[in-house]
């Protein structure tokens, strides 16, 4: 039994440490707003300040992996520092990529594209995004998740709230070095046999409960984390250390998430530097075309298998996030139970305590 509770404790406390490259429903500016009140009453001072990127839904429907060699009308391969030849898009739209009145899509180099990234996540200190989650874990595929997720620059702050059927009304919260420098979640129905929905959990990021629990560390949450793992390993290839794998430049592929073809890098793993991946892999980063980050990221095994799957969509920023938007104490101040964890300082005795940053 207690076995059993430990890992049904480690899948609340784990289930959302995305990768880096590594989504909230079709939801506009109102429906964010009338979920966050806080943010609401902000949004009113100060509405023009925010982008909202607009788009269809997200299809709910699993998406089949190309082919593992690219076909040359979609998925030729050049190296990462040549752009391939420009490729002809009929009856697209203008824009920054594409003269007025041409029909060819530009094509970027691996330096260019990460560094038109990096760019935009200097300025990217806080947001609300939506994230569209798929992950296997030892083998076996996990359910799709509709995610609300704040992020904070600094101090590094996520909030994770579950949107949709799959783990309703879970939420977890990490605040590097406060509260405990320690993960917390609000437990979900059905997450645990001996919690209750809305009671609390507490548990340190390298605990090996959380980390058996899921593919990558919660430090690296975000969708500008990879940016600079990408940057890092661009340099190294170019300086011929090809131990951690390559990165290539594809020709701009089609997906359904998009309405027109987007730029896209492949990183092939080799076998041993992922865990999760021990036969290696091989990760495919889409480049939104109106944020220029890599908004889609889609992992596959030695096999062929999707293994991970993560979407980034109709992101909101800047929202001027507090600190009160990453409290736990404070969001859910009428969560029953308080913590179960051990040395827990969210709830001790079922007296709570607000952290040191909080008095």
């Amino acid at each position: 039994m207690a076995g059993s509770t430990y890992g049904r404790q480690s899948m609340v406390a784990g289930v959302l440490f995305l990768a880096g490259c590594v989504g909230l429903g079709d939801m506009s500016l109102d429906t964010v707003t009338a979920k966050w009140p806080r943010l609401r009453f902000r949004q009113r001072r100060s509405t023009e300040n925010v982008a909202v990127q607009a788009g269809n839904d997200i299809p709910i429907v699993p998406v089949p992996p190309p082919p593992i060699s690219g076909s040359p009308a979609n998925g030729q391969r050049s190296p990462a520092g040549e752009p391939d030849p420009p490729a002809a898009r009929p009856n697209q739209p203008t824009d920054a990529g594409r003269s007025p009145g041409s029909t060819t899509m530009q094509t970027y180099t691996a330096r260019q594209l990460l560094q038109q990234a990096a760019e935009r996540c200097a300025a990217l200190d806080s947001y609300i995004v939506r994230l569209t989650r798929r992950e296997s874990l030892k083998g076996k595929p996990g359910p799709e998740e509709i995610i609300a997720f704040s992020f904070r620059k600094e101090p590094f702050s996520v909030h994770f709230k579950w949107l949709g059927e799959t783990a309703k009304g879970r939420e977890v919260v990490y605040v590097k070095g406060r509260f405990d420098n320690k993960i917390h979640t609000k437990v979900a129905a059905g997450d645990s046999l001996l919690l209750p929905a809305g009671a609390r959990l507490s548990l340190s990021p390298d605990n090996p409960l959380v980390r058996s629990a899921s593919r990558h560390p919660i430090t690296d949450a975000g969708v500008c984390r990879c940016v600079e793992s990408l940057l890092a390993l661009l340099d190294a290839q170019e300086r011929g250390d090809l131990r951690q794998g390559t990165l290539t430049v594809l020709t701009p592929q089609q997906r359904p998430e998009y309405p027109q073809p987007v730029e896209t890098l492949e990183r092939l793993i080799p076998p041993g530097v992922e865990p999760e991946l021990p036969r290696g892999g091989r990760r495919l980063m889409y480049f939104d075309p109106d944020w220029h980050l890599p908004m889609l990221v889609i992992t596959y095994d030695d096999k062929g298998n999707e293994v991970e799957y993560y979407r980034y969509d109709r992101l909101i920023t800047p929202v001027h996030l507090d600190d009160d938007d990453f409290n736990p104490d404070k969001l859910w101040s009428s969560a029953s139970g308080g913590s179960y964890a051990p040395g827990s300082v969210t709830n001790q005795g079922g007296n709570t305590r607000r952290s040191p940053a909080r008095r």
